[in-house]
C-alpha cells in the first residue's frame, strides 16, 4: 500500500476538514478521526434518515467524507483527555487541524505541543485566511470564500447581478491542495528526516480558481464580471442548449472554426455562419435527449456534456463499470452508496474501515492497543467522560 504504516491524528471537521484524512485514507494510511460530543461534527447533524428523530450515525454526507477513517471521542478540553492526545501524537506521522487559528494552541495541543512528543510530525492547519497575516482570524465558511476569493463575482449573467457559486466547491478546493502538501512533506520528510507545519490559507486555494481573472486585470486593466455561458476567448460557439424533456439540457463548446464545421455538418445548418450553426443545434438539440446529443457531439469530436442529475449519475454506465460508487453496510443506515477514491490502481488498497466510523467506536482500539493502556483505565476515563 502507498501510505502503509504512516498513521494520521485527524481533528478536520465539516467538509473541508474532512478530506483531506479521507484522501490519505484511500491511499492506505491509517486516519484517527478526533471527535467530541461537547461540539459535534456539523456534518453529524440534520434531518432524520431512517427513524423519526435525527440521529448522529446516519448522516450520508459524513459517510461519504469520512469513509476509511477510525473514530476516537474524546473530552480534549480535559486534562486527561489532552494528555492521552499528546500521548497519541507520539505514534503519529501527520496531524490534520481546520480550527480557527490558535484554538488548539489554547488546549496544549498546538503543533509546537504535538512536535514536542513527534518531532518529525507532519501538520497541516487550514483555516480561513491561514495562520498569520492580517486575516488569520477570517471566520469562514465556503460561502464566505467564494465570495472573498472573486469566485461569485464571476458566475452569473453579464450586465446582472453575479449569483454566487451556490455550490460548497471552496472546501474540496482547499481540501484537495491541502492532501497534496502532505504527501510532499512526507517525501521531504523521508529524505531529510524533518517535519513540517503547513500554513493554508482556504481564502488562498480559492483564489486559485480567479486567477484568470486576476491575470485579465493585470494585463488589460478591466476587472472581468459574470459572463454567462458566453464564450470566454472568443470561441465559435460556447453555450447551453435544451433538449427534449423537462428542464434537460447540455452543454456545447466549439473551440475552433474546424469544430464548429463539425456542427454544421451534424446538424444540417446551411452553412458555418455561426448564428446559422447555433440555429441549427439550438433545433437539433430539442428533439434529442441531452444523453443521446452528448454521444453524437462527442463522436464528431466537438466537447459537450450532458447536464445530470443525481439519479442520472447512478445509474450511468460509465460510473458504474469504474466503481466511482461503492455499496457499503453501516450499522446505523444498513446498506448505502458510497463515493469510493476518484483513482484507480492495479492493485486495490484495503481500507482500514471500509465505511465512516461511529462515533468513539475505536476508543478501544487507540486507548488499549495502541497506547498500551489497561482496559480498567479505558473503563475510567469512559466513566469520567473523557472518553464517550
Amino acid at each position: 500500500m502507498l501510505l502503509q504504516g504512516v498513521r494520521v491524528l485527524d481533528f478536520g471537521w465539516v467538509w473541508a476538514g474532512a478530506v483531506p484524512g479521507q484522501m490519505l485514507a484511500f491511499l492506505g494510511a491509517e486516519v484517527i478521526k478526533v471527535e467530541t460530543r461537547k461540539r459535534l461534527d456539523y456534518m453529524r447533524q440534520g434531518r432524520a434518515i431512517v427513524k423519526d428523530a435525527p440521529d448522529t450515525e446516519q448522516q450520508p454526507m459524513f459517510h461519504n467524507i469520512n469513509r476509511g477513517k477510525l473514530s476516537l471521542s474524546i473530552d480534549f478540553t480535559a486534562e486527561a483527555g489532552r494528555e492521552l492526545l499528546l500521548d497519541l501524537a507520539a505514534h503519529c506521522d501527520v496531524a490534520i487541524q481546520n480550527f480557527a487559528p490558535g484554538v488548539l494552541d489554547r488546549y496544549g495541543l498546538g503543533y509546537e505541543a504535538l512536535r514536542a512528543r513527534r518531532p518529525d510530525l507532519v501538520m497541516l492547519s487550514l483555516s480561513g485566511g491561514g495562520q498569520q497575516g492580517p486575516l488569520r482570524e477570517l471566520r469562514s465558511y465556503a460561502s464566505t470564500i467564494a465570495a472573498f476569493s472573486g469566485l461569485d463575482s464571476l458566475c452569473g449573467y453579464p450586465g446582472e447581478e453575479p449569483l454566487g457559486v451556490q455550490q460548497s466547491y471552496p472546501d474540496p478546493n482547499a481540501s484537495l491542495h491541502g492532501a497534496v502538501a502532505i504527501l510532499a512533506a512526507l517525501i521531504r520528510r523521508k529524505r531529510t528526516g524533518r517535519g513540517d507545519h503547513i500554513d493554508l490559507s482556504q481564502l488562498a486555494a480559492g483564489m486559485q480558481t480567479s486567477a484568470e481573472a486576476m491575470a485579465w486585470l493585470d494585463l488589460f486593466g478591466e476587472a472581468p464580471g459574470p459572463l454567462g455561458n458566453l464564450p470566454p476567448n472568443d470561441e465559435p460557439l460556447h453555450d447551453c442548449f435544451h433538449c427534449a424533456g423537462e428542464d434537460e439540457w447540455i452543454a456545447v463548446a466549439a473551440e475552433d472554426e474546424a469544430q464548429l464545421a463539425a456542427i454544421a455538418a451534424l446538424t444540417g445548418a446551411p452553412s458555418d455562419d455561426r448564428d446559422a450553426v447555433r440555429g441549427a443545434l439550438e433545433a437539433w438539440c430539442a428533439e434529442r435527449g441531452p444523453r443521446d446529443a452528448m454521444e453524437a457531439l462527442q463522436a464528431a469530436g466537438v466537447p459537450a456534456g450532458a447536464a445530470t442529475t443525481a439519479k442520472d449519475r447512478f445509474e450511468d454506465p460509465h460510473y458504474r463499470a469504474r466503481g466511482t460508487y461503492v455499496e457499503t453496510e453501516h450499522p446505523s443506515i444498513g446498506w448505502e452508496l458510497v463515493y469510493r477514491a476518484p483513482w484507480i490502481w492495479p492493485d486495490e488498497i484495503p481500507l482500514a474501515n471500509d465505511r465512516a466510523p461511529l462515533m468513539g467506536e475505536h476508543n478501544e482500539y487507540v486507548v488499549c492497543e495502541l497506547l498500551g493502556r489497561p482496559r480498567e483505565e479505558l473503563d475510567r476515563l469512559t466513566a469520567e467522560q473523557v472518553l464517550y
